[in-house]
């Protein structure tokens, strides 16, 4: 080849980076791709490692104070120091609302949501504030999905004995009655899981729990301390027929109320059996002090198997959040901020990421 073809050559391929470069077309518009995929990270080292250097001198929140902890049932959303409370116990988030199943709980709902604003990386904000027998209630219900509530409940399904939840006045006769229906319908279509108070945990309540179980195969419903005055083998039975319930298990009921008839121990054959179906609550320390909810916690993640502990401790419920796309309404607010920010990108997000950019959006343009 001459000097004088070699030259042209060395031009053109120059002018082509150049134009590829810095004359591609310039994106336009806010493109939102959903990201719902869910890899828990590998920690079973980590854990085994936590174990390996136990002093038996500390407690047991102080030796797994760096693993993550996720508390699915928290009612403290009128508590404004909450998340620097619990944090004391090594709990990294809540699942929090406050009042359930009255009038008093939309105002609670929306603390819920004030505290996630604050504090995104420790919230999740979920909501009870609505009528199971009036219209409204269904609209509540979907307009808070839009919006980007990542959990529905606690809601009063079924309650005979609760000296509170049986007086509320939402409660419903049974966890298959009133809008019910309608809810599980709107919970599988954002991906959203259903926490119930359900008392007595047996009998008819149980038995119209399984039929809406059956009935809404795509929902996920979440048996709110499930262990409460219940045995391992009534909830085996669930669990051995229906894959959409989990169980929201409150160590500290089991460990520490005298009504209980059953010890930690008790129940760790069937956790290891339905490893995938187990979460942990504190129910705000409900009939205990705070700190014994949060030690029993500890207490049971303590005689699990490291792969058991992980995923009780925060995996299964992390995961049902990472998999919930973002709504309708969290694209069009998105493609609007993100445009008045000057920011035409494509965002791979969730619902949760999506809460968080337009937190971060809203801040920008109303420093602009």
């Amino acid at each position: 080849m001459s000097l004088t073809l070699r030259y042209y050559g060395i031009c053109a391929l120059a002018l082509a980076a150049v134009t590829l470069s810095g004359c591609a077309p310039k994106q336009t518009e806010v493109i939102i791709k959903p990201l719902t995929e869910y890899t828990p990270k590998d920690e079973i080292a980590f854990i085994e490692k936590i174990r390996n250097n136990k002093d038996s001198s500390k407690e047991l929140y102080e030796t797994y104070r760096d693993l993550t902890i996720i508390d699915i049932h928290n009612h403290d959303a009128a508590n404004p120091v909450a998340i620097e409370m619990w944090r004391e116990f090594g709990i990294d988030r809540l699942v929090l609302f406050g009042s359930i199943s009255e009038p008093s709980a939309k105002y609670t709902d929306q603390l819920a949501w004030e505290e996630y604003r604050k504090a995104p990386a420790n919230v999740y904000p979920s909501f009870a504030g609505f009528p199971i027998y009036e219209e409204e209630g269904v609209s509540i219900v979907r307009d808070n999905l839009e919006k980007g509530y990542l959990n529905i409940g606690e809601v009063a399904a079924a309650s005979t004995y609760s000296e509170t939840v049986s007086r509320l006045p939402w409660k419903s006769e049974h966890p298959n009655d009133g809008n019910f229906p309608q809810i599980y319908d709107l919970a599988a279509q954002y991906h959203v899981p259903v926490l119930l108070h359900i008392d007595p945990p047996n009998g008819a309540p149980i038995a119209h729990l399984e039929e809406a179980l059956e009935h809404h195969p795509d929902t996920v419903i979440i048996f709110g301390h499930a262990n409460a005055y219940n045995s391992p083998e009534n909830i085996e039975s669930l669990l051995s027929k229906h894959p959409n319930v989990y169980i929201d298990f409150f160590a500290g009921f089991t460990a520490y109320n005298s009504g209980s008839t059953n010890k930690l121990e008790d129940f760790v054959p069937l956790m290891e059996e339905y490893p995938d179906r187990f979460m942990l609550s504190t129910d705000a320390g409900f009939g205990l002090s705070k700190e014994l909810a949060a030690k029993a916690l500890y207490e049971i993640i303590d005689l699990l198997s490291p792969e058991t502990a992980l995923k009780v401790a925060y995996q299964n419920y992390e995961g049902l959040i990472e998999r919930q796309p973002p709504t309708d309404s969290q694209i069009e607010t998105i493609k609007k901020l993100s445009a008045e920010a000057g920011k035409f990108k494509t965002y791979e997000l969730n619902k949760r990421m999506a809460n968080e950019l337009i937190f971060e959006l809203e801040g920008e343009v109303e420093r602009e």
